[in-house]
């Protein structure tokens, strides 16, 4: 018997345990102090600006700089998207992640001042070819125009008056580690970044490299560190100090198409509805009687072999994942059941005949 009053096999298989556990502990760190850090290069960003209210063009997401403008600015409130993909990350939790600019152009508002940038979450998927102002995507609208961003700031940064001028080469970091480690665990979807100046009163221009400069080391990185953080730049600040900025996305939800296929009776049924606006993933209710037959999946699936002919309304809610909700009608189109011989599948319904959700 061993000390610890197991069997000697058992003490023995207790302890190649304990070895064994070891060994993949020191591995992970030496696996992570190799890597450590590791430098993510954005894979998309682009520049909002506030007189594009249409699908951009073409030099906004092409250009080797972003820009990021004062309220006061002769060209005020130019706010800028960036995104980094984090596919090929460990999924071990960072210690500290940092996203750090290097800025081509950088003028402060006014000697002896310091104006701040800040960095907020993006709750809606975009696309660098299509977001403006308006538009998150190309046919695709923000609930928000200039973006629909969480109003609580995960970073800022200090921009010092006395670092500016043209190519200055200043370099700002931010600590986006909180957020980093949610994108990680997965309990925040990884839409990216946007970065803004809110000082009433400034007419700051910064303009950072972005993807597209011809420098990898001037583009936008965002810095993972495991084993050995640096300590917190002095111009790094807290989220806590800044106040919430910007609106709260409110749920939207719309059908994927603005029809519903005409279903038949008898005959096997499919329509899938989806939802934007909100945080993804949404939950679909019917909350009145489905037509005999139907079946509303939570995941928007609309599906059966009806048994009644007749136009169906059916109420409809949808809600997100932060359990904002819309609801709205649609009808439902059921025909008699098809000739022998016709197609065994739904047919497009009337085009005058519509629906579609609405806010509540």
């Amino acid at each position: 018997m061993c000390e610890c009053g197991a069997s000697y096999g058992g003490c023995v298989m207790l302890w190649a345990k304990v070895v064994y556990t070891l060994y993949l502990s020191l591995a992970a760190g030496f696996i992570f102090a190799g890597e450590d850090p590791l430098t993510l290069h954005a894979t998309q960003d682009t520049t909002l600006n506030p007189t594009l209210t249409g699908l951009p063009p073409k030099h906004i997401t092409t250009a080797e700089d972003l820009m990021i403008y004062g309220p006061k600015h002769s060209n005020p409130n130019y706010r800028s998207l960036v995104q980094f993909d984090l596919k090929d990350v460990p999924k071990a939790p960072v210690q500290m992640a940092l996203l750090r600019l290097t800025f081509y152009k950088c003028w402060a508002a006014g000697k002896g001042r310091t104006d701040i940038l800040r960095v907020h979450r993006l709750v809606r998927p975009w696309e660098e070819s299509g977001a403006s102002w308006n538009y998150s995507m190309t046919n695709d609208e923000w609930i928000n125009v200039g973006g629909d961003f969480d109003p609580a700031p995960v970073a800022g940064s200090y921009v010092l008056e006395d670092q500016t001028g043209e190519d200055a080469g200043k370099k700002a970091d931010f600590d986006v580690t909180p957020l980093v480690q949610l994108w990680q665990t997965g309990r925040a979807p990884n839409y990216g970044l946007i970065l803004l100046n809110t000082d009433n009163d400034s007419t700051l221009t910064a303009r950072p490299f972005s993807k597209d400069a011809k420098e990898a080391g001037k583009r936008p990185q965002l810095i993972l560190y495991w084993a050995s953080p640096p300590k917190p730049d002095g111009n790094m600040i807290k989220p806590t100090v800044l106040k919430p900025f910007g609106q709260p996305v409110q749920m939207r939800v719309a059908f994927n198409t603005t029809q519903l296929n005409q279903a038949r009776i008898g005959v096997n049924y499919k329509e899938l509805l989806k939802a934007k606006g909100g945080l993804a993933p949404y939950t679909f209710k019917c909350t009145n009687e489905m037509p005999e037959g139907m079946t509303l999946n939570p995941s928007g699936l609309l599906e059966g072999a009806p048994k009644k002919a007749g136009r169906f309304t059916l109420q409809i809610s949808a809600t997100d994942s932060a359990k904002h909700s819309a609801s709205g009608k649609v009808d439902l189109v059921v025909a008699e059941a098809p000739a022998e011989g016709a197609a065994k599948t739904g047919e497009k319904k009337d085009p005058k005949k519509t629906g579609a959700l609405a806010d509540e």
